[in-house]
């Protein structure tokens, strides 16, 4: 956010941004209960992932976002520094 925003204006903006990813969330969960319950419906079975695949799945991402990190530069490092804390 601008540095010249009054404080009414950065409230503003962090609580629309903070309805949207509330909003989101919902409609993603929506969204994947109904997909949940169509597979269900078409005699899929559909299990919680393993710890195993979990891992499988975060090492993956780890390698993915280092990846990244070194192609975008100083920027890239910083985003993701912001997104880790």
């Amino acid at each position: 956010m601008h540095s010249t925003s009054s404080a009414a204006e950065k409230k503003a903006v962090t609580d629309a941004a903070k309805a949207a990813e509330d909003r989101g969330w919902k409609l993603s969960i929506e969204e994947m209960t109904i997909k949940t319950d169509a597979l269900k419906a078409a005699g899929i079975i559909v299990l919680a992932p393993s710890s195993e695949l979990k891992a499988g799945l975060a090492k993956i991402g780890q390698t993915i976002a280092l990846e990244w990190e070194k192609s975008a530069g100083a920027d890239g490092a910083a985003m993701l520094a912001a997104y880790r804390k």
